[in-house]
């Protein structure tokens, strides 16, 4: 089964021109009856009265707008998104830890928090900085830092490789 198309990209069609349901509905890959549901939704039609119903590219972009943002949710401090409960959750406070790594954001470290969701134990991430990472730290938190560094003989830049920190017993 195909998986379902959850975002489309309204710049697709014009402002000042207007679309009928079929038009919409091969613009943006999906099947009449969609472009049907979003205007149960709320799509404005030009015209009810006259058939083939047809829309104005403008109205289509800002319903589809609209749309995303109603999906979005600000994250209060502590907070992670679930993707499988689709929304905010908290995480056990015992299963978050953090990962600092070397990439730099502007002048800060960044760092990936992960923890479990209270509601369904999903694993949850979170990309920030080391300055906003104290919003999700307790006492019993594990930190860790991401070493990467070059291993190899000083006198060829070609007999060289890269050490992530694991230990290898080879």
């Amino acid at each position: 089964m195909a998986k379902k198309k959850r975002r489309y990209n309204p710049n697709l069609l014009r402002l000042r021109h207007s679309y009928t349901i079929s038009e919409i509905a091969e613009k943006y890959g999906v099947h009449r009856r969609t472009v049907d549901a979003w205007k149960k939704q709320g799509i404005q039609v030009i015209d009810e009265s006259s058939k083939p119903f047809l829309f104005l590219g403008a109205e289509v972009r800002r319903f589809l707008q609209e749309k995303y943002r109603m999906r979005k949710y600000p994250l209060k401090p502590g907070e992670f998104y679930c993707p499988k409960c689709r929304r905010p959750q908290k995480s056990l406070s015992e299963k978050i830890s953090t990962e600092i790594t070397n990439k730099r954001l502007g002048k800060y470290k960044q760092v990936i928090v992960r923890g479990i969701c209270e509601a369904c134990g999903c694993r949850l991430f979170l990309f920030s900085s080391d300055r906003k990472c104290q919003n999700h730290t307790n006492p019993g938190m594990t930190k860790t830092e991401h070493m990467t560094t070059l291993i190899g003989s000083g006198d060829s830049s070609l007999n060289t490789d890269i050490d992530r920190g694991e230990n290898d017993e080879s």
